[in-house]
């Protein structure tokens, strides 16, 4: 197995890319990121991604590195270069290099591109996981994919501690998002996600999973829930590009969801025959 890591046009293992002290990422956590699923060279969704990773930048006002064909051609560039049958796909664009100030730099300062490619084997197609619930300490720019994780970090730390798979945050008693996913619910057959504000970040996976009840028939509501209707759900799934969408069994040490696995089982099949075909060799 080998790691790809790439700056700027320089490409080498990720521990030998150097990036400057001064690239804005490293400061301010000045940028904004992208991460898909890679299978047989073929990334899970990227065009979509790419849509969203132009959007963050544009809401963050940086300049992008470069224009879309050109990012795509240094994507798959990078994943060739792996040569990994599975992997994911990371990229970030930074303001770019300059004395540390909060004001912008010039409009003349580039950009700068980061990206790695690791191999990581399939996820599992009917995945589980345990989670805790914390209070959402984060800013209200969540609709943008920024490097300021810090937030996320920390509690998703805590939730490690306590040998938990994360944490779903909780805005004024709201399930807005976990730490590193969406947060779902199935109540009386109808799929209920929060609406895709600046809350949230507006995941991929989750917009596949929306595809997904519609050709399933499964109606779906984006609306607000609250922290009790977790425990009352008949199942609760968490969704993330690079794991796909996973059932909930436990939330704050109680147990959740069983009441409908029947039909959490067919959207996580449903994704992950999607995922097999749109990254056939």
């Amino acid at each position: 197995m080998s790691s790809i890591g790439y700056y700027n046009g320089t490409m080498d293992a990720p521990d030998r890319i150097r990036i400057p002290l001064l690239d804005r990422a490293v400061c301010f956590g000045d940028g904004c990121y992208e991460a898909c699923f890679v299978r047989n060279g073929k990334g899970f969704g990227l065009e979509a991604h790419i849509d969203r990773f132009y959007r963050s930048l544009a809401l963050l006002r940086i300049q992008p590195y470069s224009d879309r064909e050109t990012l795509k051609a240094i994507l798959a560039q990078c994943v060739a270069a792996a040569n990994e049958p599975t992997s994911v796909l990371y990229w970030q664009c930074s303001r770019g290099t300059a004395p540390r100030k909060h004001a912008f730099p010039p409009a003349d300062v580039p950009s700068n591109l980061a990206v790695t490619v690791t191999p990581k084997p399939l996820p599992e197609a009917h995945g589980t996981v345990r989670l805790m619930t914390a209070e959402d300490i984060r800013y209200t720019m969540c609709n943008a994919k920024t490097l300021n994780l810090l937030p996320n970090v920390l509690t998703n730390q805590i939730a490690t501690d306590r040998g938990l798979d994360g944490a779903i945050f909780l805005r004024n008693g709201i399930v807005t998002e976990g730490t590193h996913s969406n947060v779902h619910i199935l109540q009386d057959g109808v799929f209920i996600t929060h609406p895709a504000d600046q809350y949230i970040l507006n995941g991929i996976t989750r917009a596949v999973l929306l595809d997904t009840c519609a050709a399933l028939g499964i109606p779906v509501r984006e609306e607000p829930f609250t922290r009790e209707r977790l425990f009352t759900a008949d199942a609760v799934l968490i969704s993330a590009s690079t794991a796909g969408p996973r059932t909930v069994t436990e939330i704050d040490g109680v147990a959740v969801g069983g009441k409908d696995n029947g039909l959490a089982k067919a959207l996580q099949t449903a994704y992950y025959q999607r995922f097999l075909k749109e990254t056939e060799a």
